[in-house]
């Protein structure tokens, strides 16, 4: 936001002690300059959104002061004084008493998520192939992993690295698989504890860092690129921490807020040598999932906001910008995952496990259509692709894979492992027709 001079001229007013609208608006005129209560009130929301003015109160018991936010980090991070790790703010964290995310805003992201979930497990499979690829992806991205979004599906669901990428890369994006795999294939057992974070830290972590730092506990100091914050760095105090933690996040109800104070915790914490974002994103997504509700994938958190969110805890320790960034991130891609809900327990458990030979029964019917000069009829080459299942089962595959093989177009062929070239062709074939014997 670039401040044009009525902006600078509200802050001036606000920092020698204007407090209230009515003030702001004596001093402005006593300095010739004339607004309306309305624009007042519009400019001073703007300097609020971006950081330059902090609000307390409601109706007329609103107050307003100057927020040094962009001031402090308008300081390069080499000149700011170093920041040690806070203790105070984990154990001053009430469970249900102390909020990072308004109680309003929680029942917005209830809504905007299509609500709770009947059967979380259900609800988990359902949505995991989508959620594979979305959080694998969304969360490499923060990473600076340079992996598209096609590319990512393709990894997943094909094991075919994108050419061009770095190892550490295709890698990055696996571990996410396996980590997310876990946690759906148990979240219905899944108790948060440390041990289960190590477990998931140890999957993300794989071929990433050293072996014997895997799922540990952090022995060496460590610093943060671009930030003057200095984590803890005696092993014993990082273990006390991250047991408070997960002590505290068993005791609040609010699974939004629980996931938010997961996320940020474990960063801040650094308890491992790397991959603690990583870690903290993943884990964040348990207590959604169990509750059954939808996960917050991170594909449309804004990167910007995010990173100077988790800047501005770890050394103002503001939790107001993260949880913005979260609460935006949710609400824009909570309902990626409308489409899944309501879907049978038992379909949703054989799509997980199959869907390797769903993708080939699609890419095998794609190739034989063109062999054939036109679109086969799907409901009888299926039948065949399926001839060793029968009753429930075959139908729910032959129904499932015929469905993806009418929304094939020219933006997710190869996500099922059909080439451009291939999949043109098949394009420009006429109507389905009854296969030949």
């Amino acid at each position: 936001m670039t401040l044009n001079e009525t902006d600078k001229a509200i802050l001036d007013a606000i920092e020698t002690g204007a407090n209230t609208a009515s003030g702001i608006l004596a001093a402005l005129e006593r300095n010739g300059i004339s607004i309306s209560q309305p624009t007042l009130s519009r400019r001073l929301s703007a300097l609020q959104a971006d950081r330059y003015v902090l609000v307390e109160g409601k109706g007329r018991n609103t107050r307003y002061k100057a927020d040094n936010y962009n001031q402090y980090f308008s300081i390069p991070p080499e000149r700011r004084k170093a920041v040690s790790y806070d203790r105070s703010i984990l154990e001053n964290y009430v469970p249900n008493q102390t909020r990072w995310l308004d109680p309003e805003v929680s029942q917005q992201l209830l809504a905007a998520g299509g609500g709770v979930r009947a059967d979380a497990s259900t609800y988990s499979r359902a949505i995991v192939q989508k959620l594979l690829v979305d959080l694998s992806y969304a969360s490499s991205s923060l990473e600076g992993n340079t992996y598209s979004y096609l590319d990512t599906q393709v990894l997943i669901e094909y094991g075919q690295a994108a050419e061009g990428k770095a190892a550490d890369e295709t890698q990055m994006i696996l571990d996410h698989k396996e980590a997310i795999t876990y946690l759906v294939d148990n979240i219905g057992d899944i108790e948060l504890d440390v041990r289960e974070i190590r477990n998931v830290h140890s999957l993300l972590s794989r071929g990433l860092i050293d072996p014997a730092a895997r799922g540990t506990v952090r022995r060496r100091i460590v610093g943060l690129g671009n930030s003057a914050y200095m984590p803890l760095a005696i092993p014993q105090i990082l273990e006390d921490q991250l047991t408070l933690i997960v002590q505290k996040q068993a005791l609040i109800d609010d699974p939004f807020e629980r996931s938010l104070f997961l996320m940020v915790m474990i960063s801040y914490l650094q308890y491992f040598e790397d991959v603690n974002k990583r870690t903290g994103r993943v884990i964040c997504n348990v207590p959604l999932l169990k509750a059954g509700l939808a996960p917050l994938s991170f594909m449309n958190v804004d990167k910007t906001k995010y990173t100077k969110g988790l800047l501005a805890f770890y050394e103002l320790g503001r939790h107001d910008l993260i949880a913005e960034a979260y609460a935006e991130g949710y609400a824009a891609s909570a309902s990626r995952y409308d489409a899944y809900v309501g879907r049978d327990r038992e379909e949703a458990e054989l799509e997980f496990k199959r869907r390797a030979e769903i993708y080939e029964a699609v890419k095998q019917y794609v190739l034989k259509s063109i062999e054939q000069g036109a679109r086969l009829d799907a409901q009888e080459f299926l039948s065949a692709q399926f001839e060793k299942d029968v009753g429930k089962t075959k139908q729910t595959l032959m129904r499932r894979t015929k469905d993806i093989v009418e929304s094939l177009n020219e933006g997710n062929h190869v996500a099922y492992g059909i080439g451009r070239k291939t999949f043109d062709t098949y394009d420009k074939l006429g109507a389905a027709r009854k296969s030949t014997p």
